[in-house]
């Protein structure tokens, strides 16, 4: 007796829909996927719209003053506001099915199922490889609007040949080797408070961890007690990334100093639990591997950057009902006789405050 496609098409959407528990181990790339568990437990959606937009003020008017009695005024008002723009970025994947698979496999149930988890698998963890190695870039470059904003791109190292530590991070490397200034559509090299921290160091001693602690000082700010702080309020991780040569090395530093981990500050809060997870400035520092050898895209310096990333400000968005959505499986003619379920999705990085996102230590960057 034949089979119809589409009675193999319902027992794929109601298999995938309630897979029961089969092991089998996978070569994971990745020994701790962040920003996939990021946008799947810590996202913000928004609605619709052709890209995501936001405003900032960078520098008031200036109207406060101390004054004499009877002194005249002169209001004026000034155009104070900056729009952030950042386009939505799409991705995708899928995993496919041949009808004579499916039809070789109808009547060992287990088999049947092992084979739709597979493919699954297959086509979701190439999705999240990605995910984790572009957040990890910047675009290709200034006009590249097909992958996202990552890390490097809003948080940025100092220009070249350049050693003042401070709000100097302001030149984005893009992987084409180019650079820019312009950032989500305001330019750093004009706003001054579009800026974020860096500094450099050259080993991890107690001298980083003195450049870390001022990063830290330096870019928490608070608004005034006579002023209502018009963000809205966030209550969000903050965390350091680096790579696994430099974690190792803070491990290290803890070691020389107590190798019980049990918990006591070490060269100026500095720690390390009974995991061998470090914490800086009571932070955990997460190992990542697209960070190991990593080179400054515009001359190739290994630069060993440490980021202090605070996700109140750096906000990962995802397009509401557009994010890891899977279509019915479907045909076509070209391949009749094979189903192919799709998934897709819409996300971007978005940063509300360059001062206050987060910062990056990282070796110098010679002039050429």
């Amino acid at each position: 007796m034949s089979v119809k496609n589409a009675d193999l098409a319902d027992l794929i959407s109601i298999t995938l829909a309630d897979l029961p528990d089969q092991e089998f181990d996978v070569a994971w790339d990745n020994q701790d996927y962040e920003f996939t568990r990021i946008y799947q437990t810590e996202r913000m959606e928004i609605d619709g719209g052709e890209s995501i937009v936001r405003k900032v003020l960078l520098d008031a008017t200036g109207n406060a003053k101390y004054c004499r009695p009877f002194e005249t005024d002169e209001p004026t008002v000034g155009d104070v506001m900056h729009t952030i723009t950042v386009p939505w970025t799409q991705l995708k994947t899928s995993y496919s099915w041949d009808k004579i698979e499916l039809l070789r496999n109808k009547n060992n149930t287990k088999g049947f199922i092992k084979l739709l988890k597979v493919r699954r698998i297959d086509g979701l963890l190439p999705l999240a490889n990605l995910i984790e190695e572009r957040a990890w870039k910047s675009p290709t470059s200034a006009t590249d609007d097909l992958y996202p904003y990552g890390v490097p791109y809003y948080i940025n190292h100092m220009t070249k040949g350049t050693t003042t530590d401070g709000f100097t991070g302001y030149t984005i490397r893009y992987q084409d080797a180019s650079t820019g200034t312009v950032c989500a559509g305001i330019d750093g090299s004009v706003e001054a408070k579009w800026r974020n921290y860096a500094a450099l160091y050259s080993a991890i001693d107690a001298s980083m961890l003195k450049k870390f602690r001022l990063a830290f000082m330096y870019t928490k700010f608070k608004a005034p007690l006579n002023v209502t702080d018009p963000s809205s309020p966030s209550v969000a991780a903050k965390r350091v990334y680096a790579d696994f040569n430099t974690v190792a090395e803070l491990q290290e530093l803890c070691d020389a100093k107590a190798d019980d981990h049990s918990g006591k500050e070490v060269l100026g809060n500095i720690t390390m639990d009974a995991t061998g997870l470090v914490y800086l400035n009571r932070l955990p520092v997460v190992p990542i591997p697209q960070l190991n050898g990593y080179t400054d895209p515009e001359i190739g310096t290994a630069t060993c950057p440490i980021y202090c990333v605070d996700f109140r400000k750096f906000q990962p968005f995802v397009h509401e009902g557009y994010w890891m959505v899977e279509t019915e499986p479907m045909t076509d003619r070209g391949q009749h006789t094979t189903f192919t379920i799709f998934l897709d999705g819409a996300h971007n990085n978005l940063l509300l405050n360059k001062r206050e996102a987060g910062f990056v230590l990282h070796k110098a960057i010679p002039a050429s």
